[in-house]
């Protein structure tokens, strides 16, 4: 096994192993409530989730500096994740990138900082176990789907833009 590239390109591969990490956690929450829906609405399971998956998919959008190394690590693990199941699981190896470009400027990418360091307090001072799996399951997700076509996408068109002109009505 290699050792784990840092990009910000994701793979066919990797965008499965993000949907896979997605489809198991909820598909696990589902059958774990016996197969009830409502359950899945519960705010103890899509703040934690969703919160990590949002500032996954915000912190893919910066290149550089810690969100740059923690992101494109992520998506890294991902794509390897994802390329190691590939060959096992459907005989192909999914090297094919789908990567959207959308990027903070320097006062974006202050505010997608500020978000995940409060996303990394929310999960040290979360109140039990299943929190913190269902951000780290989140923030999985939303690193190996930042940059691809579908999520990144929906980011590149509206969190990216939010981001900067946030940061540049704040910090200036």
């Amino acid at each position: 096994m290699t050792s784990i590239e840092i990009t910000h390109t994701v793979t066919l591969a990797g965008s499965a192993a993000g949907f896979a990490a997605f489809a198991g956690t909820w598909g696990y929450l589902f059958f774990k409530h016996k197969r009830k829906f409502a359950a899945l609405r519960k705010k103890k399971y899509l703040v934690p989730y969703f919160f990590a998956l949002a500032v996954m998919v915000l912190a893919s959008a910066c290149q550089g500096g810690l969100l740059g190394l923690v992101s494109g690590f992520s998506t890294g693990a991902g794509n390897q994740a994802g390329t190691l199941a590939s060959r096992g699981m459907v005989g192909g190896t999914g090297a094919v990138a789908v990567a959207q470009e959308g990027q903070l400027t320097f006062s974006g990418s202050w505010i997608a900082l500020i978000v995940f360091a409060f996303a990394c307090a929310f999960c040290w001072f979360a109140k039990n176990m299943g929190e913190r799996v269902l951000m780290i399951s989140g923030a999985f997700s939303g690193a190996t789907w930042g940059l691809s076509i579908s999520l990144g996408g929906l980011a590149a068109y509206t969190g990216v833009p939010l981001s900067n002109w946030l940061g540049a009505l704040i910090i200036g």
